[in-house]
């Protein structure tokens, strides 16, 4: 009788893909980066590709028939393959804090697309004396490599660089490159991060070719005596080959504050143009320990001052120089000094953002040119400080936050924010726990960072950012991830950097008490949650060991922030704080097309989650950022630059005031405008943090550059201030006496004289029309002539659009309750008189309304008393006002009061007072259509006509808020091409209109901001000019 055999299993899943112990195989330890042009040969371009179905239908790249395959696609290297192919290689997903995939912890999903590459190459030499690499900056998210069928090794996490020996696979002539790429594997678990998910090789690919004695390593750290003035350099080199010594060279940097352009900065390298300030000769036996420089009184590194040295290591055998490597540092301390973050002794102010890699049609795979027009944008809009949130960058954007001058905050690739999402079903679901495992449930985002399988990723990950970047003078924090909870492996990962790099500070917010950090760090508190933060950690002194950071904070999604200006008055009112870092940068947005429900047509749209028909998504929360998906600023990047101005300048009606604060600069760099009369004021130098009041009469004073200073120019307004002007009330025409005929019938009163026809419903209680020198304004009807409800912002989605519906405030009416006509006054031609509730459907909610309607030759005035009433009443409401009809043909509208752009109460300092014309009415158009185009402190608008005729609006004795547009529906559009367009155009006037606040994951609009239910009792003016 035959023995039965075991069974034999084939694993679905390669246990490479479900081992999290595996982070590499054969990848070299990561080393600083440098580029060399000499060094570094590009494999970008056009590779071959297929999309297997999963892992285990890919082929064997050590006998596979590559001659065979060249009949596969091509795809763009580097690039994500959901964007190649028009949707053959799947499309992208965006997911918030969810995995889009089952949670089985370390194991990917069975069905997990293989991305199969392959290149040739040539090699025209293959020369002993040289060291072949082939180095990846970027592949999402695991992916093995293989050279001439050779299989070479292995290597996870997306966003860090991997560099691997080809020597003894290399040949002279052609050779092929082929890679397989994992959609998923154990490392996905620690990349939940809030974006886009999609694959490939999405940074550059290249061919290293150095010589066999060469600098494999090397670490330039600077640090300072006590008094911050002699600096010394502490050299760790790590050579291959044999060698007599190295020579290390520095030269003093170029103006750093030449004038420069985007493309001189793109070819900009470390190779000095000027003489060598200091040379030494270090014997090869002096280096296996660092190597201490002394520098007498360098210039110093800031973000304010980016003033950098150049150096050359070269490394001398034979008296002959056999590799030298070219870089750059700045002459700057970090320290955490009586609980203030200080560079070179002096505690600075983080007015920062968060970015996210992002092109609207490459997605993460980001052009570096694109990268700089990033950082210069936020130059011009006073950021100082940039969190990598949440991976580190492309290495090549570092050389950018050095020279620009940015503090960063580099974020090791981690973030495991769905282990949270995944195990608190009791969050979603009403179920009873017991007590164990609701406590097991409670820690269950600690999940991963506790978990000891995990330990080397952990790691693997924090060693490979901060020996990447470790030479960089920007970088001031290692931060240890994103939303991972706090365990041990992050107390590892603190110990380990420690150990690599002493020189920098530790953050992470998920260290909620500042265990293995040095700052404490939240994530959108609200203003008094920051006070409370701050007496907590704070002994009766006043003294504190740690400082607060907030690392997001007000969260720009949409129309918004709101409450800038009330967070940056709390960093400066007390040193427990420095600043934080908004959320975030830009909208992600990915340029595509989509059939239109309104016309049927296909529409060029910037998709967000669900646009893709993902089965799990997060919608349009990557939609989120101060500038748009085209990296275009929004008027919120404009409200943050007046919010971070580095020089602030208060008026009185006989004084100017001026701060200064800067860290480092005194105000010399600038010109101090007077804008009445545009003549320089002279204000005497300012030292950081130092004040001034001058007697100098004026409105409105303008700080500008005096010349050139990197990618700005001279002129380019860095601050201002203005006094806020008397209420200016236009003049208007005078009415006449004219003889008026009068018709009634049960629903209409007509008036008509010699230059006026009114057409008023009684039944509706609203001015049908009317047509004053030929021009003419009716209430808009929308069922009531009062109107309460906007068209929701993302921020008002968070509660209070639900709020506002719970109370229906969309579906507010008018009732009329009696109507009073008194006609051929010597005041007026008629005077309407409605007495009405208003209200909304279904509620006994509402206001008993008066409203008086008197029109004159010259025009009208509506007089509104509204007194609340009714049971259950709302705490607030959206906004108070009216909407009227305008006439045709109108040619532009002028106003005065605060422009250009749209403001609203919380959001309004950047608008400055002053007169300003317009002919477009498209009011900023957001990714999302909202609530947009508000103007806000309006002293008066006038409508103009192309005959010089005119309709000027004001309110008597205090300035509103005015919008003119032809939207409507706007809430039912998921983009801006299905909002939908009036045939003619309508102004809205209002009494009051809420903020904005940033509580789609921040902050709600504070009360101050907020329109109250109560008694109101506010007039318009409308005078037609003829």
């Amino acid at each position: 009788m035959k023995k039965r055999g075991k069974n034999e299993m084939s694993p679905i899943v390669p246990l490479f893909l479900r081992n999290p112990h595996c982070v590499q195989e054969n990848r070299l330890p990561t080393r600083a980066y440098t580029y060399d042009p000499n060094i570094f040969h590009s494999l970008n371009g056009q590779w071959f590709f297929k999309l297997f179905h999963s892992p285990t239908e890919s082929p064997d790249l050590t006998k596979f028939n590559f001659s065979a395959a060249k009949i596969w696609d091509t795809i763009k290297v580097p690039s994500h393959w959901q964007l190649c192919g028009n949707g053959k290689y799947g499309l992208p997903g965006y997911q918030n804090l969810q995995y889009p995939y089952q949670l089985d912890i370390p194991n990917p999903p069975t069905v997990n697309p293989t991305g199969v590459y392959f290149h040739n190459f040539y090699c025209e030499e293959k020369d002993p004396t040289i060291n072949y690499r082939i180095r990846f900056e970027g592949v999402d998210n695991c992916f093995q490599l293989y050279i001439n069928q050779h299989y070479v090794g292995l290597s996870k996490g997306s966003r860090n660089s991997s560099e691997f020996v080809v020597d003894d696979y290399l040949i002279k002539g052609e050779n092929i490159i082929s890679v397989k790429v994992y959609k998923w594997s154990d490392s996905s678990y620690l990349e939940d991060q809030d974006e886009w998910r999609m694959s490939g090789i999405f940074r550059d690919v290249s061919l290293l070719t150095l010589p066999k004695t060469h600098i494999e390593n090397f670490q330039v750290i600077p640090s300072f005596d006590s008094e911050y003035s002699d600096a010394t350099l502490s050299l760790n080199l790590q050579i291959e080959g044999k060698y007599d010594a190295v020579k290390f060279t520095l030269y003093d940097c170029e103006d750093p504050h030449r004038p420069v352009d985007a493309s001189e900065l793109l070819q900009e390298t470390d190779k000095a143009k000027t003489d060598p300030i200091k040379q030494i000769m270090i014997p090869a036996e002096k280096l296996k320990e660092t190597v201490k420089i002394a520098i007498r009184n360098p210039k110093h590194w800031t973000a304010e001052d980016p003033y950098l040295y150049k150096y050359r290591l070269q490394v001398i055998f034979n008296g002959m120089a056999l590799h030298s490597v070219y870089n750059h540092v700045g002459f700057r301390q970090v320290e955490l000094i009586k609980g203030n973050i200080r560079i070179n002794g002096c505690r600075i102010m983080f007015k920062g953002v968060n970015r996210h890699e992002h092109h609207p049609l490459y997605g993460r795979s980001v052009p570096l040119e694109f990268a700089l027009r990033d950082l210069i944008i936020m130059k011009k809009h006073n950021i100082n400080a940039v969190r990598t949130s949440h991976y580190p960058n492309d290495p090549k954007i570092y050389n950018f936050f050095d020279r620009l001058g940015f503090y960063v905050i580099d974020e090791a690739d981690l973030e495991t924010h769905g282990v949270q999402t995944g195990f608190n079903v009791y969050n979603n679901i009403e179920v009873e726990l017991p007590e164990t495992k609701q406590k097991y449930y409670e820690q269950n985002v600690c999940y991963l960072s506790s978990n000891p399988e995990y330990t080397d990723a952990y790691l693997d990950r924090a060693s490979q950012l901060v020996l990447r970047d470790i030479n960089h003078p920007a970088v001031v924090f290692w931060s240890l991830g994103n939303e991972s909870g706090y365990g041990t492996n992050h107390q590892r990962m603190e110990k380990l950097i420690r150990k690599l790099d002493p020189s920098r500070l530790i953050h992470y917010e998920g260290d909620v008490n500042a265990i293995s950090t040095d700052t404490y760090s939240v994530m959108y508190p609200s203003l008094d949650a920051m006070e409370v933060w701050r007496k907590s950690h704070t002994n009766k002194n006043r003294e504190f060991s740690k400082p607060l950071i907030l690392c997001e904070y007000a969260h720009a999604m949409g129309n918004g922030p709101g409450n800038l200006k009330e967070y940056e008055d709390l960093f400066y009112s007390n040193n427990f704080y420095q600043g934080g870092f908004i959320w975030e940068w830009t909208n992600h947005g990915i340029k595509s097309n989509a059939l239109n429900k309104n016309d049927g047509q296909m529409h060029e749209i910037y998709a967000y989650g669900g646009d893709f028909g993902e089965e799990v998504h997060d919608g349009l929360f990557l939609m989120d950022g101060l500038s748009n998906s085209k990296h275009n600023e929004t008027p919120g990047l404009i409200e943050l630059k007046k919010t971070y101005e580095p020089v602030v300048i208060d008026l009185t009606d006989s004084q100017i005031i001026i701060k200064n604060r800067n860290d480092f600069k005194t105000t010399d760099y600038l010109k101090f405008v007077n804008v009445d009369d545009n003549s320089t004021i002279q204000v005497p130098s300012l030292k950081p943090n130092q004040s001034i009041s001058i007697d100098v009469q004026t409105t409105a004073v303008s700080a500008v550059l005096k010349r050139d200073y990197g990618t700005l120019k001279a002129g380019y307004e860095i601050s201002w201030g203005q006094l806020s002007p008397e209420l200016r009330v236009p003049r208007f025409s005078i009415p006449l006496t004219e003889e008026t005929k009068f018709e009634e019938t049960s629903r209409f009163l007509m008036a008509t004289s010699q230059r006026m026809h009114l057409k008023f419903d009684k039944i509706l209680g609203i001015v049908e029309d009317l047509r004053i020198g030929g021009k003419s304004l009716s209430n808009k009807i929308d069922g009531s002539t009062i109107t309460f409800w906007r068209p929701p912002t993302n921020n008002d989605d968070a509660k209070d659009t639900k709020y506002w519906k719970d109370f229906n405030m969309h579906l507010v009416k008018q009732n009329v309750k009696d109507i009073e006509i008194q006609k051929n006054s010597e005041d007026f031609l008629v005077k309407i008189v409605v007495h009405s509730r208003v209200g909304p459907l279904v509620f006994d909610w509402g206001f008993d309304t008066t409203q008086e309607y008197i029109i004159r030759t010259n025009g009208l005035s509506v007089h509104t008393i509204m007194n609340k009433s009714g049971r259950y009443q709302p705490k607030y409401l959206p906004r108070l006002g009216y909407e009227f009809w305008l006439g045709d043909n109108y040619d532009h509208f002028e106003w005065y009061g605060r422009g250009p752009g749209e403001s609203y109460p919380d959001k309004k300092c950047s608008q400055k007072f002053g007169f300003f014309s317009s002919q477009n009415i498209d009011p900023f158009v957001y990714d999302y259509p909202q609530e947009n185009g508000n103007h806000t402190d309006t002293h008066y608008v006038k409508i103009c006509y192309k005959d010089n005729s005119a309709i000027t609006i004001s309110e008597k004795g205090k300035k509103f808020n005015f919008k003119i547009s032809d939207e409507y529906a706007v809430e039912e559009a998921r983009h801006p091409d299905e909002v939908k367009h009036y045939e003619k155009n309508y102004i809205r006037l209002d009494d009051r209109m809420q903020g904005l606040g940033s509580e789609a994951c921040g902050t709600p609009v504070l009360d101050k901001y907020r329109v109250e239910m109560k008694d109101y009792d506010f007039t318009f003016n409308i005078d037609f000019t003829t």
